[in-house]
């Protein structure tokens, strides 16, 4: 499995280089590898990630107390209704690596004219983070990245209705109404001085162990995350973990892009709003750090706007091959960390 997964990437990567002398051959190339994403995900072994043993109990028990407070009811109507085809979880595992992969990819032709570099960071951190472990959470923010091109052209009401399915597939996309009030218009000097202005209140947050779960009196609120902190030690397991490569490689590309968004948008015109979306998942990771698993999964969801802008760092480094080393570089790091250094995935089975 592991082999395969490299081979994968390292297809992506050489891809990445040489896009712009694949000429027609392009599509096709973007195409297969669709084709591949989605069989690698729809026929990985159950067991292979920690969430497919879950989806098999409930797929098998879709009536079961349990399956009915986890998941989405209209998740376990597709169960009801694959079940009737095949009593076997592979095919819900298969249905959702199809829509997942497909809605992703169009999502990113939709925003971007590159093909294969967002691809290469796609297949570093979220293609294992959704079409082989989230797979719920995975649909909905491809969704939502579609979503994102609606907002960039000021069709709110649109984008409104493609969060509200993005709902029905995960509870967790009820974050993403907010950032409809974000827009895709140019940031003046003051106003990109404030967007920077994030990082250091995140270190901030960090460093003085603040979150504003707790740090902000909220009736009932408080006292719960309190109460949840002091009773599992949560609070120094959450701080040790959570300020990882993940968040200062965001960091890092966000102040990176927000310096040059101007260059960057006469390629990619929706720029300044996936800079926006950036800020706004670095702020959720930090100041609801106290609840990890709210922070993560919010900033995540949020977090899929890395597919369209890390690659835009290859516009702005000359020669683009320099810049696109960069954005590999950066994958490179992220699936080492996912298939190796945290050991989420099982390569025995």
């Amino acid at each position: 499995m592991l082999v395969g997964l490299l081979a994968i990437f390292a297809v992506l990567i050489f891809l990445s280089f040489v896009e712009d002398y694949l000429g027609k051959y392009k599509w096709f190339a973007f195409l297969t590898i669709g084709v591949v994403l989605m069989v690698y995900a729809g026929v990985r072994p159950v067991g292979f990630d920690r969430d497919s043993p879950n989806y098999e109990t409930m797929f098998m028990h879709p009536d079961s107390r349990l399956s009915e407070i986890s998941v989405e009811p209209f998740f376990l109507w597709i169960c009801n209704v694959c079940s009737l085809l095949m009593q076997d979880v592979r095919i819900i595992l298969v249905l959702f690596a199809i829509v997942g992969v497909t809605l992703k990819m169009y999502a990113i032709k939709k925003l971007t004219p590159m093909f294969f570099l967002p691809l290469v960071i796609y297949f570093g951190n979220f293609y294992f983070l959704h079409e082989i472990t989230q797979i719920r959470a995975g649909v909905a923010a491809a969704i939502f990245l579609i979503s994102v091109y609606y907002m960039s052209e000021g069709r709110k009401l649109v984008a409104f209705g493609l969060i509200a399915v993005a709902c029905m597939f995960h509870y967790s996309a009820l974050s993403l109404f907010p950032l409809l009030f974000l827009d895709n218009k140019p940031m003046c000097r003051v106003k990109k001085m404030m967007m920077a202005s994030i990082v250091p209140m995140c270190f901030l947050l960090y460093f003085l162990n603040l979150d504003l779960l707790t740090t902000i009196p909220i009736p009932y609120v408080t006292d719960k995350v309190e109460g949840y902190k002091a009773a599992s030690e949560f609070g120094a397991v959450a701080k040790n973990s959570i300020l990882n490569p993940f968040p200062l490689i965001k960091m890092a590309v966000f102040l990176f892009l927000l310096y040059f968004a101007d260059t960057v948008e006469r390629y990619v015109p929706s720029i300044h709003l996936l800079i926006k979306i950036l800020g706004c998942s670095l702020v959720v990771y930090f100041a609801f750090s106290s609840i990890t698993i709210i922070s993560i999964r919010i900033s995540e969801l949020y977090g899929i706007v890395e597919l369209v802008a890390y690659p835009c760092i290859a516009y702005t480094i000359r020669p683009k091959a320099v810049g696109t080393l960069f954005v590999c570089m950066i994958a490179i790091i992220e699936m080492v960390f996912n298939t190796i250094m945290w050991g989420f995935f099982d390569f025995t089975v």
